[in-house]
């Protein structure tokens, strides 16, 4: 009888890489957890300037990319917003990512998840499946203020609110931001309910970015949540341009 080869569930992945996470936001020095998309040489450029409108915008994490050369592909390395989790662990708070979905935005104010695959059900990670599916509309709501983009749920004891607070505004002077909404105490978030005596923290989808080129008509392929990189190999958008 052949060996049987255990299924990866999306959270244990997802988890792994969160206590991997090095980065000290008051340094600017460590490992935070990136995204990856490939594209072709020739459309950097304009893929870069769709990247920079849609990080003006507030829709993605941080404004920090690394691009390498491979050939005639350029492959860009960019932050995936698990990294807020990673460092929330880093300061002894236990948050637990529970989903990643499409979220309604009306009037520049987000409504509801429309579309949620929670991580622990799936063997992929459910950003690259609702990408695929076309489910965004991340330009439109640059445009006009209403729209579905990307983003996530997270879920922490209620006890850790004041630590959560401390720490996302650490992050937002460094550069890492997109909190969508953070839930009052057994109050659902956008519309999906977290655990007892929790709290629960949605943030914008670091790939909102790839979105938003494809949506663009840029041939663009991308792997979320697929490794870390060292905040010091990553270089300002506005310097890559």
């Amino acid at each position: 009888m052949a060996n049987l080869i255990p299924l990866t569930f999306s959270l244990s992945r997802i988890e792994n890489l969160m206590h991997q996470v090095t980065f000290d936001p008051l340094k600017m020095e460590g490992d935070i957890i990136t995204n990856t998309s490939m594209v072709d040489l020739k459309m950097l450029q304009p893929t870069l300037r769709i990247f920079r409108d849609v990080m003006e915008s507030g829709l993605s994490v941080s404004p920090y990319l690394k691009v390498e050369t491979l050939g005639s592909w350029a492959k860009i390395y960019s932050a995936c917003s698990i990294t807020v989790s990673g460092v929330l662990l880093k300061a002894k708070v236990p948050v637990r990512p529970k989903g990643g979905g499409v979220v309604e935005v009306i009037d520049r104010q987000p409504v509801r998840f429309t579309d949620m695959l929670m991580y622990w059900a799936t063997t992929i990670d459910p950003i690259d499946v609702l990408i695929s599916q076309e489910l965004t509309s991340v330009l439109e709501m640059m445009r006009t203020g209403s729209g579905r983009i990307l983003g996530n749920l997270q879920e922490a004891p209620m006890l850790a609110v004041e630590r959560i607070e401390e720490r996302l505004e650490i992050l937002a002077e460094a550069g890492f931001s997109g909190v969508l909404d953070m839930g009052e105490p057994n109050m659902n978030v956008l519309g999906v309910s977290v655990e007892r005596d929790h709290v629960g923290l949605s943030l914008v989808g670091g790939t909102n970015i790839v979105a938003a080129a494809m949506s663009s008509g840029i041939r663009i392929d991308t792997e979320s949540i697929s490794g870390l990189t060292d905040i010091r190999e990553m270089t300002h958008i506005e310097d890559l341009l």
